[in-house]
């Protein structure tokens, strides 16, 4: 949408004239302003600012209230896609409420789950001899040292490997629980992002002919290239090959399929079972490709990938294209440490758009309320009504 084309539409909502999707439109751009790249970027600071003051404003004047800060995000937008399915969009905007009984239902909602915050950096690191480290306990500096080895506690509360490759190598853990995540260096210059209830085992320096790691969960890799010596990251299902690369691995045991979805450079993807390679059943993987398997796959499926999507997780967010609601609801049950429980039938509604990770359960809440699944809390269970 052009600058003119938004500013007519304006126009129109300060006079009372525009429709009800014209509304919900200008709803949405609310919170954009900062965010996105799009016609409020042609404008200038000071006309930016006035707009939004002007949309800020006359909100306030419908609903006989006083400007409030505004949330991070709501959903605005309903449309029936090509299939004749609903999909309900998130944007980021300012609520509305319906009525005063609904506003106060969400009020109710949102004061019950405001004990729920959303994860943090936490992760558990198990050593060989097995003691453990509670990693956000520790301050920064060296919180390991052995024969040949540091452990190191960054600033940014990463955690570093250094070896000075003498010692005899020894495998080390690192977990997260549900509502953790955590950042790692491995020996050689690798970077890892642990998603939620993830975990990663490793030994403390590569040697022989190859850099072999095992992954539960949701990893995202930053490899360092090293032609003379392989990274091999292995699942329960899956082993997946590399010189160089950036990727990410779903391999969380409660979705449908593993996926490795790759940004950068070429991987290799190999079916396991048992432990074992088998034979004829693997794929390479280009940039922007995803191959994906279950144990019972007897061949690895290639796709074109959505790599936001793919790694928004790593960069502070949700992203959801056509997901369902147990799709939705299963990342912000790791993410938010929170059991789901679900009452009638199952909703058939996609969702798609982004939800910030910093925000609390009370904002996803709302999100759902108005997306028309009614929800509750209960302790630290989310109940979904339908």
């Amino acid at each position: 949408m052009d600058k003119k084309i938004f500013l007519e539409i304006l126009n129109k909502y300060n006079q009372g004239k525009a429709s009800e999707q014209e509304i919900e439109m200008l709803h949405a751009y609310y919170d954009l302003f900062d965010a996105e790249q799009n016609v409020l970027e042609q404008m200038a600071a000071n006309q930016r600012d006035d707009v939004k003051q002007q949309i800020a404003a006359s909100i306030a004047a419908q609903m006989h209230l006083t400007p409030v800060k505004k949330p991070t995000f709501s959903l605005n937008i309903k449309w029936l896609a090509a299939a004749a399915v609903l999909v309900l969009v998130f944007s980021v905007g300012i609520l509305l409420f319906n009525n005063e009984e609904t506003k106060q239902n969400l009020d109710e909602r949102q004061a019950a789950a405001v004990v729920i915050k959303p994860g943090s950096n936490q992760a558990i690191l198990t050593l060989a001899d097995g003691s453990t480290i509670g990693l956000n306990e520790k301050g920064n500096g060296v919180i390991v040292q052995r024969a040949g080895l540091k452990v190191i506690k960054s600033l940014d509360g990463q955690v570093q490997y250094e070896s000075d490759g003498e010692a005899a190598p020894s495998i080390n853990t690192i977990a997260t629980p549900r509502g953790g995540q955590y950042q790692l260096v491995l020996e050689d210059g690798t970077k890892v992002w642990l998603n939620a209830a993830s975990s990663i085992k490793f030994p403390t320096h590569f040697a022989g002919s190859q850099r072999a790691v095992d992954i539960t969960g949701e990893v995202y890799f930053e490899v360092a290239k090293n032609k003379k010596m392989p990274f091999i990251v292995r699942t329960q299902n899956q082993q997946i090959e590399v010189l160089g690369t950036h990727f990410n691995v779903n391999s969380y045991t409660d979705e449908a399929k593993e996926t490795t979805t790759l940004l950068e450079g070429s991987v290799k993807v190999a079916k396991l079972k048992n432990g074992a390679v088998q034979v004829g059943a693997s794929k390479i993987i280009s940039p922007g490709q995803e191959a994906s398997l279950t144990s019972v796959d007897k061949a690895i499926s290639v796709n074109p990938a959505d790599l936001e999507a793919a790694v928004s997780w790593k960069n502070g967010y949700f992203k959801f294209d056509k997901a369902d609601i147990q799709t939705v609801m299963r990342q912000i049950s790791r993410w938010y440490n929170v059991d789901v429980k679900y009452n009638g039938e199952i909703s058939a509604d996609l969702f798609v758009g982004k939800i910030k990770r910093t925000e609390d359960i009370a904002g996803v809440l709302r999100i759902l309320e108005l997306s028309k699944i009614n929800t509750s809390v209960k302790g630290r269970t989310i109940v979904i009504t339908n």
